[in-house]
């Protein structure tokens, strides 16, 4: 496990991955500020300018849209790595095929959730050395008076994440940042658990991110049957508001987006466990 994590931190897909999350920063900066749109004054926060937390800028769609690919693209592939490069015949030899199996899934989870968590991290880092302030933004769009006050809105009040936002932001951006980890994580693991049955290159690379595109355009393809607001896509957004039966549907989807890749990577665990070869 160690020596697949270490290999692929220092790949160049961690290099590509690099790249791409200081592509999506500078997407989120140019789109913020001109976007041909002019912001009311309000509070210095380096949230301002960072993705998920602000709806200012087209990064954090783009951002979340690719988080399965980034996840994948470093830890998708511990397997299907080890395996075309004829490594697997003797580390099943040595350490046994449960042992392999299980290992190469922790290690794809720590990388994805390195590959998904890079470009936010990265981007939390530079606006905060550039804005050294966290100041509380008030989210009520409507005023006392029913009016829509000219003021900067960061997190509307209806978000999920207002009640956090408001009592702590250090907590509330250590949250975000845990469940990014946590989801990059399992999409990784779909990728590994995936590979278990492809024979070709990079294939397992596509399958979360197919997946994710797929649960995303379900309420469309459902009649909204399948709610928005269970894709990570939408409730990893958490600048934006909703009503409060939306804000529930959000905890739905956060809870299914753990629990649904853990389910379907143990059944292809136990699956792969049994065969007698990979």
């Amino acid at each position: 496990m160690k020596d697949q994590i270490l290999r692929n931190v220092v790949s160049a897909r961690c290099g590509v991955i690099v790249a791409m999350s200081v592509a999506l920063g500078f997407v989120q900066y140019w789109t913020t500020y001109h976007s041909g749109m002019v912001l009311p004054p309000s509070a210095p926060t380096f949230l301002h300018d960072t993705m998920l937390f602000s709806r200012d800028g087209t990064g954090s769609g783009l951002y979340l849209f690719l988080l399965p690919f980034l996840a994948a693209l470093l830890g998708g592939s511990v397997v299907a790595a080890e395996r075309h490069s004829g490594r697997m015949k003797e580390l099943l030899a040595r350490e046994g095929r449960s042992r392999v199996l299980g290992t190469s899934l922790v290690s794809g989870f720590v990388l994805g959730g390195i590959g998904g968590l890079l470009p936010l991290l990265l981007n939390i880092i530079v606006a905060a050395a550039l804005n050294p302030h966290l100041s509380f933004i008030d989210g009520d769009i409507v005023g006392a008076d029913g009016e829509v006050p000219n003021q900067y809105v960061l997190i509307d009040s209806s978000s999920w994440a207002y009640p956090l936002y408001k009592f702590n932001q250090p907590l509330l951006i250590l949250v975000v940042v845990l469940m990014v980890f946590v989801i990059s994580g399992l999409f990784a693991d779909v990728a590994v658990a995936s590979s278990f049955f492809t024979g070709r290159k990079y294939v397992e690379i596509l399958i979360p991110f197919v997946i994710s595109t797929l649960w995303w355009m379900l309420p469309t393809l459902t009649n909204l049957i399948v709610p928005d607001q269970w894709s990570h896509i939408i409730f990893l957004s958490v600048a934006g508001g909703a009503s409060p039966e939306l804000v529930s549907r959000n905890y739905v989807g956060m809870a299914l987006s753990v629990v649904l890749p853990t389910v379907a990577c143990l059944v292809m665990f136990l699956i792969e466990r049994r065969r007698d070869a990979i």
